[in-house]
């Protein structure tokens, strides 16, 4: 391939992916309970200078949202554009461009360019087919994981560069490690500990410099996460009111020993974890090959290990302990395809179809088994089973299911119920936009959803949804895989009034006397 012809295919690839970002933002993935609360926070922060959320009217603690870090971009993006499902999800534009161009530059500097593009086009089209495990329609969603994994391998990124003469990158580096920490707390132990094998290697081996940079990019990381949380509170001292914390929220996202969570935790890495997993034994094997350049503070190979570590340490907590969501899982596949490309550059002889082919048709024709045959036959195998899984998934979320009724909802509630209406409903994702007074049970009630909906416990849900005298019930996606409402739609109280897709509208009914 020509210098021209690899520029033109970049720009192309480029335009792909912007495209892919940006079309059907309001629809693509639809609007996700837990975009709801964040959403609903970041509109208050700048209609009413109130971080937290509204309950029937009046202002409330805040909860459920994301990360201050999350919600103040949506809140930024809220002051300068407007409220809306656009400017939400725009700023997950940024993250998603600048995540895929920061894998990009690792994979060039810890490998080579072909890898590197390999990388992207892994990441792009043979993602696990789960829209939670593909960074495009993740990114999309105003969630945590995306902007967490930019600041995170930005920090790694930096600390790449951070030697010699370049010490200049190791304040950056702990700028955005500290960011990271911050975003979402879930990447705490993984991002410790994948600094702290090559700072154990490089104390054991008496290698200081190298040892002081991991000392200083952990301890410093550290600090300026707990300076970032004191300036976050510094600065919502007024605009917040104290959050009650909801018991047992670890219990059962983060410490799982629930058989059915450990099943499904399984049962998804086997249908779609299977070429990160690959990926990642690559990396351990050659690790082992390489272990002596780390030794010799070779920087390239210190950060490949960590993030190595960052992604086998995480995969070890999805299977032992999480709860089994598929998002739990999308930093690992996000690292491992650095990984993953290495490994398809090994058994394809640095990507020579000619050679792929050779190895294959020896190996089916022939029956004549050797490593080169067997490796290009296993990295064609997971080409041609995971792009065509990939392909189905991302035509599926931009065509099938595509879905911007939460708007028509909000649209038909604000327009045709009276002013001073009170709506039921535990899909937030309509707060921001819902021009009346609504109600949704406490946060507690979120807790014993989950052990009943995700774990199968038997769990009573002690809730009764007509202590708001509510005139509307609003009953959506979540709703429904909650089952939340369902012992009091069969009594009677409520009729069904509208359906747009996703959501059921019910009416109150109301005895003449009421």
């Amino acid at each position: 391939m020509t210098g021209y012809m690899r520029i033109g295919a970049g720009v192309l690839l480029v335009l792909l992916v912007v495209l892919a970002a940006t079309v059907k933002l309001e629809s693509t993935p639809p609007l996700f309970w837990d975009e709801g609360w964040t959403m609903s926070v970041a509109c208050n922060w700048v209609e009413r200078n109130h971080y937290g959320r509204l309950l029937e009217g009046q202002l409330a603690p805040s909860g459920l949202e994301a990360a201050f870090p999350v919600t103040a971009i949506v809140s930024f993006s809220f002051r300068l554009f407007g409220v809306g499902v656009y400017q939400a999800r725009a700023p997950g534009v940024f993250f998603i461009l600048g995540t895929l161009a920061i894998a990009y530059y690792l994979a060039c500097r810890l490998y080579n360019r072909r890898i590197a593009a390999t990388t992207l086009l892994i990441l792009l089209f043979m993602s696990p087919a789960h829209p939670d495990l593909h960074p495009v329609l993740l990114g999309r969603q105003v969630m945590g994981e995306m902007p967490m994994m930019f600041y995170l391998l930005a920090g790694y990124a930096f600390f790449l560069s951070a030697r010699d003469k370049y010490l200049w990158a190791m304040p950056l580096a702990v700028l955005f490690w500290g960011v990271a920490l911050i975003t979402k707390l879930q990447v705490w132990p993984f991002w410790l500990v994948s600094l702290l094998v090559p700072l154990l290697i490089a104390l054991s081996s008496r290698r200081w410099r190298l040892a002081g940079l991991l000392t200083v990019g952990l301890v410093c990381s550290l600090m300026t996460a707990r300076l970032l949380i004191g300036l976050q509170q510094l600065l919502l001292e007024t605009a917040t009111h104290p959050a009650t914390p909801m018991k047992g929220l670890y219990y059962v996202t983060a410490l799982v020993g629930a058989p059915r969570a450990r099943l499904f935790a399984i049962s998804v890495t086997l249908l779609l974890g299977i070429p990160t997993l690959a990926g990642l034994f690559y990396g351990i094997r050659s690790f082992m090959k390489s272990r002596d350049k780390l030794l010799a503070q070779d920087h390239r190979e210190v950060v490949r290990l960590a993030l190595l570590v960052l992604a086998i340490s995480w995969f070890g907590w999805y299977l032992i302990l999480s709860v089994g969501w598929f998002r739990y899982l999308f930093p690992v596949t996000l690292v491992g395809s650095i990984f993953l490309a290495a490994m398809l550059c090994n058994l394809t002889e640095n990507f020579s179809l000619r050679s792929t082919l050779k190895c294959g048709d020896i190996t089916v024709k022939h029956r004549r088994f050797s490593n080169p045959s067997i490796g290009a036959l296993l990295a064609t195998l997971l080409v041609i089973i995971s792009i065509p899984m990939t392909l189905r998934m991302l035509y599926k979320s931009y065509v099938v299911d595509a879905d911007a009724s939460v708007l028509e909802v909000v649209g038909f509630l604000n327009t045709q119920t009276p002013a001073a209406s009170v709506i039921e409903t535990y899909d937030p994702e309509l707060f921001f936009l819902l021009k009346r007074r609504y109600h949704y049970p406490p946060d507690q009630i979120h807790i014993d959803l989950i052990r009943r909906a995700s774990l199968a416990q038997d769990v009573s849900i002690d809730y009764d949804p007509l202590a708001a005298d509510p005139d509307y019930l609003v009953v959506g996606h979540q709703s429904k895989v909650w089952r939340l409402y369902d012992a009091f739609l069969s009594t009677g109280e409520f009729r069904l009034l509208k359906t747009f897709r996703r959501y059921n509208i019910y009416e109150r009914v109301r005895s003449k006397i009421e």
